[in-house]
Order: C-alpha cells, then structure tokens, then sequence
C-alpha cells in the first residue's frame, strides 16, 4: 500500500519517494512509520500525530492514501 508521510525535520526520508510517498506493508501502524523514518524515541515522544488531517493515535493501522502527518506542539507567548 501507499502513504504519504510528512515526516518532522531531521528525521530520514530515504524511504520515501519524491512526493514522500511510502510502499509499506498491509498492516502497518503509525508507530511504524516513526521506525521507517528513523524518528528518535525523544522526539517521538513530543510528537503530534495526523491521519488524514485528523488526530490519531500511534497505534493506528493504515490504509493504501492515507496521509500521516507528525507535528511538534506550538508555543507562544
């Protein structure tokens, strides 16, 4: 199946194409895509998860389309 992943900064993007799609096995859950793209348990960890421009959980199994977005919390003040 294919996703789109957009991976945060300073993570590996060499399993993606061009337009950051991924071939990835059936089955695949988010937290997987964090191993593919060789996210650091630290960052993981403050990490915000999309699924299709919804928040979602590490464990969620993916389907062929899905975009899966990864975010670090904003601050401001």
């Amino acid at each position: 199946m294919r996703v789109k992943v957009l991976p945060p900064h300073g993570c590996d993007r060499s399993a993606l194409d061009e337009r950051s799609w991924a071939e990835l096995p059936e089955g695949t859950r988010v937290w997987d895509v964090l191993r593919i793209i060789r996210c650091s348990p630290l960052k993981a960890k403050l990490l915000l998860v999309s699924v299709n421009g919804e928040r979602s959980a590490l464990d969620r199994e993916l389907r062929d389309g899905d975009v899966v977005g990864f975010f670090f919390p904003a601050s401001g003040g």
